[in-house]
């Protein structure tokens, strides 16, 4: 196998169509003159001169290895060139969409790198395969990567119609030409999409621009095609087709998925890498379990293409949907830990609408219901795939984690246990209420809202406290006597050491509740990415737990130096008998704040050093 750099393979290329040029204007001529002139003695064929010849020179096919590999082709006359490394399309996409779907085998003198040029005088009837340059390249993706809502697509705010004319009644749809063969639809939310009746293709790609039209037919009708030649029934199965260009090398590319309506799944010709499927989601290893979001992407099909559905709503959808909804809100009602997409009230909300959809629908459902149906079945088909429905180890409650956890580093433990005792035990509760919220990486829309309420509660409350102990601090250090005498100065450096630590917590809070605000109420998908950032650190939840934890220890340090600063001033200015008094009713005051402390503990230092010490052992 011959490779050889897109730099150099293109200059060759170049070099060799002028030298062909150049012997067919001065050499062809003069050979035939001498072969009409001498019969037989110069014994030259034509072929080899001629400006059709049956022997070519090189095509470029794809390897494995992602380099340029050239391969004798008989009946190419110029090189086509594949590009390889581009990072967003998979690396087993269909070069040719002619070709079937096993690996094609390379003839053993093109594998070899060898070329016979005797044997090539008969590969002429039967040419190899190889990638057609005028076709754009195939490639599968997903539902949810229909670039439809990313596109910035703008209009000229100078032009527009400037005047109507008078009597006009009628304002007819936007309508493509006969001959086209498709039309024109228009999604609930607004956007604009196009449909293919007879060969049930839909697509995001402007149709009205001719270029665009032959090229979204060509690759139709490869994919069709496809297909068919592979024994796969076209009955009740739509393609969905969107053109690309890759913006840094210009490669022009098709996507595309067929969706099946009978079985409510997407399916590819070409195999599908499962990143983008499978949304972060670890341990997939069961087909009964992938068809769930599979079926998620189905519906997100049906979202995005609502049209001439009648299929879907006439075997009962809206019933289904129904009881699904029911199931849910009861599993809402009766446990803590639901494992709904959607909180108590967003249900009945969503009852109210199936129940209005089922009087005002007849047999079949509009464009519009089935936007709204199938948006509904989307979350559900989803949220069965997280919580891995129909396994094993399925998760049955929100807080419940079905991976294994490796052991955690003594090192990391043992800053822990630092980071528990400089933050009076925050870290830990609030660890304990992320870990109902943040199960193996993925969250719920219901669960998320009502975690970021507390949250948002206690650092209200923590501000107003931090605002009293600021006032606190520096009304003391206002005080005459405070700064008297050069002695008092234990207790001024602790009440500096208070304000620092009581500011520090009122502007941590500020900013956390900022943050809270932003992003408190977004949706599940959102949550889980602003978590993953959080979190993604080499102490992962335990930060973002520390990070919750830092206003309360900040204002708990500022209260511990301002009993510092006030203790000293008191001790230093009373007589003996007084300083007794006064430090046995401080001993009793201490006593009554730790009680409640180790009476409702949950988190046992001495089990802990016990246990760590033995498992090092």
């Amino acid at each position: 196998m011959i490779y050889l750099p897109r730099q150099a393979f293109l200059r060759l290329s170049t070099l060799w169509e002028y030298l062909k040029a150049l012997s067919n204007g001065l050499f062809s001529p003069s050979i035939t003159l001498f072969r009409r002139l001498f019969g037989g003695l110069l014994n030259v064929p034509h072929s080899c001169f001629s400006r059709n010849p049956i022997c070519s020179f090189l095509s470029v096919y794809r390897p494995a290895d992602g380099g340029f590999s050239i391969q004798s082709d008989a009946s190419a006359g110029v090189a086509a060139i594949s590009l390889r490394g581009i990072p967003t399309v998979p690396a087993n996409a269909s070069n040719n969409i002619a070709c079937s779907l096993a690996p094609v085998a390379m003839p053993p003198l093109a594998q070899s790198g060898m070329i016979d040029p005797q044997s090539q005088l008969h590969q002429h009837s039967a040419p190899p395969a190889v990638p057609n340059i005028h076709r754009r390249r195939k490639v599968p993706f997903i539902a949810s990567s229909v670039q439809r809502y990313g596109q910035d697509m703008k209009t000229d705010p100078s032009g527009g119609i400037e005047s109507i004319q008078r009597a006009v009644r009628q304002y007819p749809k936007r309508y493509l030409p006969i001959g086209t063969g498709w039309e024109v639809h228009v999604h609930p939310e607004g956007a604009l999409y196009f449909y293919h009746p007879v060969k049930r293709v839909f697509t995001d790609t402007d149709v009205q621009v001719q270029a665009l039209l032959n090229e979204l037919n060509n690759c139709a009708d490869d994919l069709l095609a496809l297909a068919e030649s592979s024994n796969i029934d076209l009955t009740g199965i739509e393609l969905t087709l969107q053109l690309g260009v890759r913006p840094m090398t210009g490669e022009r590319f098709c996507s595309y998925y067929f969706a099946d309506r009978v079985e409510r799944t997407i399916f590819w010709l070409d195999e599908l890498d499962t990143e983008d499927l499978f949304d972060g989601v670890r341990g997939v290893n069961d087909h009964s379990h992938i068809r769930y979001v599979i079926q998620s992407q189905y519906w997100m099909h049906c979202e995005l293409y609502p049209n001439n559905r009648e299929e879907e709503s006439g075997k009962g959808l809206l019933a289904e949907l129904r009881e699904i909804i029911v199931h849910a809100s009861a599993d809402v009602i009766t446990s803590e830990t639901s494992l709904s997409p959607f909180g108590g009230e967003d249900l009945s909300k969503i009852l109210d609408l199936i129940d209005h959809l089922k009087e005002t629908t007849s047999e079949t459902c509009s464009p519009y219901s089935i936007c709204v149906i199938a948006r509904f079945m989307r979350y559900f088909a989803r949220a069965k795939f997280f919580n891995f429905c129909g396994q094993s180890c399925a998760r049955l409650g929100a807080d419940q984690s079905i991976y294994f956890t490796d052991d955690e580093h003594i090192v990391k433990s043992v800053v822990s246990w630092i980071m528990e005792l400089l933050c009076f035990g925050a870290p830990h509760a609030q660890m304990k209420e992320l870990q109902r919220v943040w199960v193996d990486k993925n969250t719920t829309s219901p669960r998320w809202k009502d975690f970021n309420d507390k949250l948002g509660r206690e650092w209200v409350s923590i501000t107003i406290y931090s605002t009293v102990m600021l006032t606190v601090d520096l009304t003391f250090l206002t005080v005459p006597s405070v700064n008297a005498d050069k002695s008092q100065s234990v207790a001024i450096i602790a009440a500096y050491l208070s304000t620092f630590c009581v500011i520090g917590s009122l502007v941590v809070s500020i900013l956390l509740a900022g943050q809270n605000r932003k992003y408190g109420n977004v949706s599940a998908d959102t949550a889980v990415v602003f978590l993953t950032r959080m979190t993604n650190s080499m102490f992962g939840e335990k930060a973002l737990a520390i990070l919750h934890g830092l206003p309360f220890a900040l204002l708990m340090w500022g209260m511990i130096y301002f009993l510092v600063a006030f203790s000293s001033l008191v001790f230093k200015s009373t007589s003996v008998i007084l300083r007794g008094i006064v430090g046995c009713g401080l001993l009793i005051i201490i006593l009554l704040i730790l009680w409640p402390i180790w009476s409702t503990r949950d988190y046992h230092v001495f089990s802990w050093l016990r246990e760590q010490l033995t498992s090092s052992e």
